[in-house]
């Protein structure tokens, strides 16, 4: 940034920059923006403008990028005493000082490449940018920069900064920011129903939400999200223990919803370690998210081949499903998967101890086009289910029967035999797995990009094979000897 804006950030702008975050909630936007007008709609880089308390993101933000809880000036340099902070000052502004008429290289950039520049940069690094001058702060509101809001980390109260945030961006457009489009949240855990119900108000755009581990989020404000953004289609909210389903507010469902059709078009959606997720809920979510592709219900151990059935029965576009460490998964679960036909491309039944050859049998038989498949971890898979997956399989190119302890040098040989297209395989803790099916192996799969094969009962011959047969491959083993 220029030296001129520097020297008056300094010199007039100190005192502003410290805030705390009641700044945050007691200040108004209207009160501290610019109000000087700008020649020929550019301005001087040097021209200083009051900082934006509701906006200034130095209310703590730390150096790694995060809010924090206490006051923190960029502008000051750290110093103990009155005298050194003077002397400190002086020392700066001479070595800071340049020639008369010199300029900064950002007044040599048009508007469109310093934008160009502040489209890489993060939420708060472009509500930093926007402190330096009344140019940076004009072009760093500009809607291109802010499709998407990105804020993480529990150092500030993520209510109020959306509700900032959403307000300044609602000012060319009042009431509503026609610029969101993706929100990530993630790992938010001061998030609360608030910040939801301000994102469903002033965000009807928006596409893309991601609010992982969000601990304190409910069902009520959720369902307000979903329903006042009609296109949403990315929804993660993947560790929040008290979501329960996905369905419309109890006002949108009244009044049938006009915008959804009383449907709600999600189209991907993880649901991973929602533990409250029961049968019942999961049959609300089938009913409601019928063009559902993605869907990923792992550890989410209440639910059983009843919720499974409700979704392969509704949404019928599916093409990834994952159900891994669902303990009360059973075949019968799988059968109805299967009806999914060649539809279906990833599946995950990992650490589903219920989960049969009958169950892979079906999935064999009507999923063929399936791309990926785990079973680690289901014991009871065995020989039969790699003789299915090879005669009806080929285009498999992921495959993890990893603590599959029954399968043995026969079934890795058909599988290696018929499935030439695999590029991932794993046989980690297969202990009776011996060299003959890993030559058997290399001399098929010479595309195979993956292997592990850890905790296997394998020679450094078997090694030295799949190094010479699959250039490519990227071997994960415990024997000391293969390094």
């Amino acid at each position: 940034m220029g030296v001129n804006s520097s020297r008056q950030l300094h010199g007039e702008a100190n005192t502003n920059s410290s805030l705390s975050h009641s700044d945050l909630s007691t200040a108004t936007i209207d009160e501290v923006a610019p109000t000087k007008s700008i020649p020929n709609g550019r301005v001087n880089h040097g021209d200083h403008f009051p900082v934006d308390r509701d906006l200034s993101m130095n209310s703590g933000i730390a150096s790694n990028g995060h809010l924090s809880s206490g006051n923190v000036s960029s502008t000051d340099p750290p110093s103990s005493t009155a005298s050194d902070t003077g002397i400190e000052k002086r020392a700066t502004r001479k070595k800071t000082r340049i020639k008369v008429g010199e300029k900064c290289i950002f007044d040599t950039l048009s508007d469109v490449l310093i934008v160009k520049i502040f489209s890489y940069l993060t939420t708060l690094d472009i509500c930093k940018s926007s402190q330096v001058c009344r140019m940076w702060y004009h072009l760093s509101w500009q809607p291109l920069l802010w499709r998407q809001i990105k804020l993480q980390g529990n150092f500030i109260n993520i209510d109020r900064a959306l509700r900032v945030l959403t307000k300044r961006l609602c000012r060319q457009t009042p009431y509503v920011c026609l610029t969101v489009e993706r929100i990530i949240l993630s790992g938010c855990e001061r998030l609360t129903d608030r910040g939801l119900y301000e994102i469903s108000r002033r965000c009807p755009e928006l596409q893309h939400l991601e609010l992982s581990f969000c601990y304190q989020i409910t069902n009520d404000a959720l369902f307000e999200v979903i329903s006042k953004c009609p296109h949403l289609d990315y929804l993660d909210i993947s560790g929040c223990p008290q979501i329960t389903c996905i369905d419309l507010s109890l006002e949108a469902s009244l009044h049938a919803c006009p915008l959804h059709g009383k449907r709600i078009r999600i189209r991907y959606l993880d649901m991973t370690d929602c533990y409250a997720l029961e049968d019942a809920g999961l049959q609300i979510i089938a009913s409601n998210c019928i063009e559902l592709v993605n869907l990923y219900l792992r550890r989410c151990v209440n639910i059983s081949d009843v919720g499974v059935q409700y979704v392969a029965t509704h949404c019928t576009a599916l093409r990834e499903l994952s159900i891994s460490d669902c303990h009360r998964i059973t075949d019968y679960a799988l059968r109805e998967v299967a009806k999914l036909n060649t539809r279906l491309r990833y599946l995950s039944v990992a650490k589903c101890e219920h989960v049969t050859d009958v169950g892979v049998r079906y999935i064999a038989k009507y999923c063929f086009k399936i791309r990926y498949l785990n079973v680690r971890g289901c014991y009871q898979i065995t020989n039969l289910s790699m003789e299915h997956l090879a005669r009806n399989c080929q285009r498999l190119r992921s495959l993890d029967v990893g603590k599959c302890t029954a399968i043995s040098d026969v079934g890795l040989s058909k599988v290696a035999a018929n499935c030439m297209s695999l590029r991932r395989l794993s046989i980690k803790s297969c202990t009776s797995i011996t060299d003959k099916g890993i030559s058997a192996l290399s001399k098929c799969c010479p595309d195979l990009q993956q292997l592990n094969i850890q905790e296997c009962n394998l020679s450094l011959e078997a090694y030295r094979a799949i190094k010479r047969e699959c250039k490519r491959c990227i071997i994960e083993h415990t024997n000391p000897a293969f390094y």
